[in-house]
């Protein structure tokens, strides 16, 4: 590494940092005025839990929000605009070094930025997610878990389906409940009013109903008879139904892969999950793509100094969060394939940086 990569290095991770703090200062900031000011009071939210909460959702604003890879954006127009303007660029050129040399040291911090990035995202990201998803739980979303809904579960063990009309995730119980089995020619139907997870025994159990089977080629009676309390036919646990559940950004990849698996294994829907897995490892590569876009554009907007830089950033900023949250939803409808939605705003921006790159003066 030359002088000049480490001056350019030092310069870009100081201001990346300072950015970073400004922008995670000031979402705090207007989020506890606008957003949660009112539930702090209506719930009586103690001021360490609301100090821990917004410690925890620091990785949701670098990572989630992208502001980790704004505040490079930013750094990289701000740092390389001003060499820019100091004429240290048009030295640099008289000196035989080309801007694609001088851009090498910024792509090399991004680079390095990004899988640092992931790697945060994955460890401490999960679980700071997670902390802020339990604090909101438990202070102000106090009654949100017990809302109950209808679920499904089409491809259990040795070929059930269960379906429930009402089921209450918090109480692990549900009400009208309808299973049936087709099975060597016979078909296999349980109806009961209530269903519930026995921790003690690890077993679903069914009450109140009735289990019924007949041939479906004609051959010998049906069977029909009352249930009071049963093991329902199936062994998988909750936390294998509802592993979908959780929100992606409280999983690793490789936990959100295997939950994904597993739901696709019992017939759960899961195309919406596989965009947030690639999204995962989408998010930290746009420091890379935002650094290849701002090395070019910067010398392009050498006379407007700190303030143009500023302003450019935020105008790419927004065009690529637009872009991306297109795609993401996009992929949500099932209108783009998982991978394609959640790299579709990389991929355009990383067009039109080489593009802009390689137009660079020489």
């Amino acid at each position: 590494m030359t002088l000049l990569d480490r001056y350019l290095a030092r310069r870009l991770l100081a201001t990346t940092f300072k950015i970073v703090l400004a922008i995670v200062s000031l979402f705090v900031i207007i989020d506890l005025l606008t957003h949660r000011q009112d539930a702090l009071v209506k719930y009586g939210v103690p001021g360490m839990v609301a100090v821990r909460y917004y410690a925890a959702f620091i990785p949701t604003i670098l990572f989630e929000y992208q502001a980790m890879a704004m505040a490079v954006l930013v750094a990289a127009l701000m740092v390389l605009g001003r060499s820019a303007q100091a004429n240290e660029v048009t030295a640099m050129l008289a000196g035989g070094v080309s801007v694609r040399r001088f851009a090498l040291a910024p792509l090399a911090v991004a680079l390095v930025v990004a899988g640092l990035v992931f790697a945060a995202q994955e460890t401490v990201g999960v679980e700071a997610n997670a902390v802020a998803r339990q604090i909101e739980d438990e202070y102000f979303d106090s009654y949100a878990a017990a809302n109950t809904r209808a679920v499904s579960w089409p491809r259990l063990g040795d070929g059930w389906s269960c379906h429930v009309l009402y089921f209450n995730r918090m109480a692990q119980t549900g009400q009208d409940v309808f299973l049936h089995q087709i099975k060597d020619g016979v078909v296999q139907e349980i109806r009961a009013n209530r269903i519930w997870w026995d921790a003690e025994h690890q077993q679903w159990l069914l009450e109140d109903g009735r289990q019924g089977s007949f041939d479906l080629a004609g051959q010998g009676a049906g069977t029909d008879r009352r249930i009071t309390q049963v093991p329902a036919p199936f062994t998988e646990t909750p936390e294998e139904l509802f592993a979908l559940e959780e929100s992606a950004d409280t999983k690793s990849a490789a936990t959100l892969l295997a939950d994904i698996h597993r739901a696709e294994r019992i017939g759960v829907p899961a195309s919406g999950h596989w965009v947030d897995f690639h999204a995962k490892f989408a998010r930290p590569a746009l420091c890379f793509v935002m650094v290849l876009i701002a090395a070019p554009l910067a010398l392009r907007l050498r006379r407007g100094g700190i303030a143009t830089g500023l302003a450019a950033g935020i105008v790419i900023g927004l065009v690529y969060l637009m872009l991306f949250y297109l795609g993401i939803g996009m992929g949500h409808l099932e209108l783009l394939p998982p991978l394609a939605a959640a790299w579709l705003a990389n991929t355009v921006f990383f067009v039109a940086g080489l593009l802009l790159f390689f137009r660079a003066p020489t």
